[in-house]
């Protein structure tokens, strides 16, 4: 019984299917899908209201989220340390988070309406640390920058950092228990448990703002920013994760599996509540991401975490300079320019050079089909919960 698991947990690591994916590419897609609608939500021109009609950042995030679920997973079961492991995930979002929000929080002293003096005072500092600390909520303004703007936040998009690296910490327990307990059961519980917990916080939200409506109170109220956090958006990063541990048994029906996210898709659009967004999403990074190999979209570079943590504070910029209202046109050429030339610049001189030796984006003479001479082999965990051994790949 243990070799039979031991085999069908190893199916996963060792699938060619898996390792030519397209995920490179969908993130970028999502990225991209997140800088456009932007574009409209912080410049508000009617001339851009079809990217907030059509595009939808929900859906690119909660698809990141997923997308997370299956990379992030599989690659603590191929790290050869809790150790290494960890070490991978801040080489692979640290430094870049840092130079953008460290440059923003210099550089845009220049924007604000205060004077130098008083711009990096307190509020400066706050602002530093606290979004270092991925704490953006904390302090998300600068002094004195953007306070004319829709939103005066130096980089709203940085909230959903924090539930990354939220879910980096509790995979080493999320593994063990699977371990102990059994992937299939693990993962089906807290699943669950996330989505009545972001349902739960839904239907409260629905009913506190059913009662604004009378007494005027029109903020956010705790049980919507609750219902946005960590435990809500679990569900989608453990829907990752049984994509990974399935991925085997699913590839072998793409096409009943488009049917059943085209269906899911329009009946959660028709009822309007998004209660099945978990399943369609999922559907669309499975399909998208494995059915057909589109090639080595990444082989010049990442750049989706690029675009998404450098477009709002460019979006800011170029909004501060008046160009978004004179020349609405202009504004969206350049502020596609901007965040793509920015977000090449900060892969090649800052992403890349931190990235493990193991990362597939360093190790271009391997051929996509093989396994590096140094690959360390670990555990891997199949659904039923038995050990297999493994190796590094793609995507980490």
């Amino acid at each position: 019984m243990g070799n039979e698991m031991n085999a069908r947990g190893a199916t996963v690591d060792r699938s060619t299917d898996f390792s030519r994916n397209n995920l490179d590419c969908l993130r970028l897609i999502l990225a991209s899908t997140v800088a456009l609608f932007h574009i409209y939500a912080l410049s508000t021109l009617p001339a851009f209201s079809a990217f907030g009609k059509y595009l939808s950042p929900h859906f690119a995030v909660r698809g990141f989220f997923v997308i997370s679920g299956m990379l992030i997973y599989r690659s603590y079961t191929r790290s050869s340390s809790i150790r290494s492991y960890f070490e991978k995930r801040v080489r692979r979002i640290w430094p870049a988070y840092f130079t953008v929000v460290v440059l923003a929080g210099v550089g845009l002293c220049f924007l604000s309406s205060l004077t130098v003096s008083r711009f990096f005072g307190v509020g400066f500092w706050k602002y530093l640390v606290a979004n270092l600390l991925f704490l953006n909520f904390i302090a998300p303004s600068l002094p004195g920058v953007f306070v004319s703007h829709t939103f005066s936040a130096v980089n709203g998009a940085l909230w959903t950092l924090k539930i990354e690296v939220a879910f980096y910490i509790s995979v080493p327990a999320i593994h063990y228990l699977c371990h102990r307990f059994g992937a299939k059961r693990v993962i089906s519980v807290l699943f669950v448990l996330s989505c009545l917990w972001k349902y739960g916080f839904a239907l409260l939200t629905s009913l506190y703002t059913s009662r604004s409506l009378f007494i005027m109170d029109k903020s956010r109220s705790i049980f919507e920013q609750f219902e946005t956090q960590f435990p809500a958006q679990l569900a989608y990063f453990c829907a990752g994760i049984l994509l990974l541990l399935y991925f085997d048994k699913l590839r072998s029906h793409f096409l009943v599996i488009s049917a059943i996210t085209a269906i899911l898709y329009l009946l959660d659009h028709a009822l309007g509540h998004e209660v099945l967004d978990i399943f369609w999403i999922s559907g669309i990074v499975l399909v998208f991401g494995f059915w057909r190999y589109l090639g080595n979209f990444s082989k010049y570079g990442d750049f989706s975490y690029g675009v998404y943590i450098v477009h709002w504070p460019v979006l800011q910029i170029l909004i501060d300079c008046g160009i978004a209202r004179l020349h609405p046109a202009m504004f969206l050429f350049l502020s596609v320019c901007s965040i793509g030339t920015t977000a090449f610049l900060l892969w090649h001189l800052v992403e890349k050079r931190f990235l493990a030796t193991s990362s597939h984006y360093c190790q271009r003479s391997v051929k996509e089909s093989g396994l590096p001479m140094n690959t360390p082999r670990v555990l891997f965990i199949s659904p039923d919960g038995g050990l297999s051994r493994s190796t590094t790949g793609r995507n980490e």
